[in-house]
């Protein structure tokens, strides 16, 4: 005689995560029948603590730092980033729901929708080791490269599968585009920290920039090395941080050290540098690009307005070397804009960052 053995909720709770890992196709047949209730919340929080543990390592260590020193600190991120992403998960499905009401007159319910959502996370259990793999061994970023590609396509495939029993395949499917549209919207930060993270281990994902080197004096400041026309001259620093300013009769370049710490990618280095910048700019409009100068990845952000009426361009390049940023800072008064834009580029392309 055989006794039943009665299964505790620890122990469905892991069979439940274990079979939306990797038996896909068997726990999406069981979203139908079977209530997971609040199952889906603390997955969603444990997959948004894994990936920011993740990413925030990746982070650390791409600046030639130990991310075990910043134990503390990740660990807050991450409880944090949990708790947003299963918010934002119930956000995501009401949405899903309401369009399945909307479009097939009939009820799907937001907790069946959860689930399915959060559920289809369960890849991003294992993005921690990929991260310790890429910090540990660098030389692995191939390998480590192909797995965060296929990991991807698992989640979205995830999604898909989790839907498909609950809706037809086109309903379905458009679901899905839904979730993914929500990504960028709801979480841009973590995307581009993603982004720039995945530069700063592989620079050649940004395409160089062609540009013909200005001529003129080669100058050597603190950390950095640049081609400067004849017309420009170099003068006494003034601003705090100032590691090299250059002046014409209208125009301003002042080289800055960026502020951040080591949590942050380019992106937070720029804008931490700009706020001040473009202080007292008025109408302004503005453009971001990246690209690289060698293997040097470099933020262009490009600033027109007006300053009590005149015409101003401000354009900022910033570039990060370990946990060090430096931002190059052009002013222009009542500039030919495309002159201003070439002359600027052609500085920048003989941009050195020294001791890298």
């Amino acid at each position: 005689m055989t006794d039943d053995i009665a299964e505790t909720e620890w122990q469905w709770f892991r069979r439940a995560v274990r079979d939306s890992l990797l038996r896909p196709r068997r726990f999406a047949a069981s979203l139908a029948g079977e209530h997971y209730g609040l199952a889906g919340v603390l997955v969603a929080i444990l997959a948004g603590m894994a990936l920011s543990v993740s990413v925030d390592s990746l982070v650390v260590a791409s600046k030639g730092l130990d991310p075990l020193d910043f134990t503390g600190r990740m660990i807050a991120d991450a409880a944090f980033l949990g708790l947003r992403l299963a918010i934002l998960a119930a956000l995501v499905s009401g949405a899903v729901a309401l369009f399945m009401r909307l479009v097939r007159h009939t009820e799907l319910s937001i907790d069946r929708a959860y689930t399915s959502v959060t559920f289809a996370l369960t890849p991003l259990l294992v993005t921690p080791l990929l991260a310790a793999t890429l910090a540990i061994v660098p030389e692995s970023l191939p390998l480590v490269g192909l797995f965060a590609v296929a990991l991807l396509a698992r989640l979205l495939y995830g999604v898909l599968i989790n839907l498909r029993p609950l809706a037809p395949l086109p309903l379905a499917i458009v679901a899905l585009l839904i979730v993914v549209a929500s990504v960028p919207a709801t979480l841009p930060d973590q995307v581009s920290r993603i982004e720039f993270t995945a530069l700063a281990y592989q620079p050649t994902f940004a395409a160089e920039r062609p540009a013909t080197p200005a001529t003129g004096r080669t100058i050597a400041g603190e950390g950095y090395e640049l081609t400067m026309p004849a017309r420009w001259k170099q003068v006494t620093l003034g601003l705090p941080g100032e590691i090299g300013r250059f002046e014409t009769d209208t125009d301003v370049l002042v080289v800055m050290r960026a502020a951040g710490s080591a949590f942050v990618t380019p992106d937070s280095y720029a804008e931490n540098v700009a706020i001040p910048w473009r202080r007292g700019l008025d109408n302004v409009s503005a453009s971001r690009s990246v690209f690289r100068i060698r293997t040097l990845v470099v933020l262009d952000d490009v600033y027109t307005g007006t300053v009590g009426g005149r015409p101003e361009l401000l354009r900022q390049f910033t570039a990060v070397v370990g946990a060090q940023g430096i931002a190059l800072l052009f002013r222009y008064i009542e500039p030919n804009e495309v002159q201003a834009l070439s002359e600027s580029a052609a500085i920048v392309a003989t941009w050195r960052a020294l001791g890298r």
